[in-house]
């Protein structure tokens, strides 16, 4: 309640007129749906909000930005002074990558995130871990601030939901989050639209590409871990885009005795992300904190420059120490 206060006396001060809102790069349907309800609160006090980000919207979700609503790059914000910056679902400042300068120059910054690894780095941080997803501390703070949730707004903040809790299969699903998601369904945005946007419109390449990646598989640990890669030859070959990978670590975790997915994916020069997920109670977060990166218990992840092969030695090292 104290946060919440403190977030309401920014939005009242009617000297702070511009608002920054940035999700995190390679940008989820937590971060932007978050960052919708985020927008559509502020502009009820009479600000003025720029969606920041420049990465690509996923295909399977910019059905989300219609008509006004916006993503712009910070190119074209380069001449705005922001009075409030808010960050969203990012639990540390280099998920910003090249917009940070950005969030920085703010007079007031503030950090909306349910990640446990979060670093607080801003002066005003609502970290709700026990939530299921930011879009769900995002609908909270609306309804605390007896603020209204019209249709986008609804539609984004159940997108949000949807997909951090993997469709309420996941065990950060709570029930708050459903008695959340029945008030947002009711304000009438068109449910199947979104059911069909974001899960029944995969890319013909999407399903060779999982074809490719599961040739990759290996097993360690008695069957417990299971890793996957995707190589820079094998986006070449494919021709693929940076969101042609999302849920391959979600369909490996499938496996029936499985334990930790590990998903190895190349980036650009030497870079490449690793994505983690796990079933019961193993915590992947404490291993990508090992590698500076976070997340959550059961989703989690970090970026090296080191190779492919090392990186896959190192990982299996240390799960296995783990699991034992």
């Amino acid at each position: 309640m104290e946060q919440t206060q403190a977030l309401k006396a920014l939005l009242e001060d009617q000297s702070l007129e511009t608002v920054l809102i940035l999700p995190h790069n390679m940008p989820d349907g937590d971060t932007l749906g978050s960052c919708i309800g985020v927008y559509h609160l502020i502009k009820q006090y009479n600000k003025m909000g720029y969606i920041v980000l420049n990465d690509d919207i996923p295909s399977n979700l910019s059905f989300l930005f219609e008509g006004e609503l916006k993503c712009v790059k910070s190119d074209d914000v380069s001449d705005v002074a922001f009075d409030i910056c808010i960050a969203v679902d990012a639990g540390e400042t280099k998920l910003f990558e090249d917009r940070e300068p950005l969030f920085r120059k703010g007079k007031h910054t503030v950090c909306i995130d349910h990640h446990k690894t979060n670093t607080h780095y801003a002066a005003l941080n609502i970290v709700v871990v026990e939530a299921s997803s930011t879009g769900e501390i995002v609908y909270m703070l609306t309804e605390e601030l007896g603020c209204t949730i019209n249709a986008q707004s609804a539609e984004g903040l159940y997108a949000a939901i949807v997909t951090d809790t993997g469709s309420f299969r996941y065990s950060n699903t709570r029930p708050l989050t459903f008695s959340i998601c029945e008030k947002l369904v009711a304000t009438g945005f068109d449910f199947n639209r979104l059911n069909v946007e974001i899960y029944q419109n995969k890319s013909y390449e999407k399903l060779l590409l999982l074809n490719r990646v599961f040739e990759t598989l290996k097993l360690y640990c008695d069957g417990k871990c299971a890793v996957v890669k995707l190589s820079k030859q094998l986006i070449d070959l494919l021709a693929l885009s940076e969101y042609d990978t999302d849920g391959i670590v979600e369909f490996v975790r499938d496996i029936s005795g499985v334990e930790v997915v590990v998903f190895i994916r190349h980036l650009y020069d030497h870079a490449h992300k690793v994505s983690m997920r796990s079933k019961y109670n193993f915590d992947v977060s404490e291993i990508a904190l090992a590698f500076k990166g976070g997340g959550h218990t059961k989703a989690a992840g970090f970026k090296s420059d080191d190779t492919i092969e090392n990186i896959e030695s190192k990982l299996v090292e240390a799960i296995s120490k783990a699991l034992n």
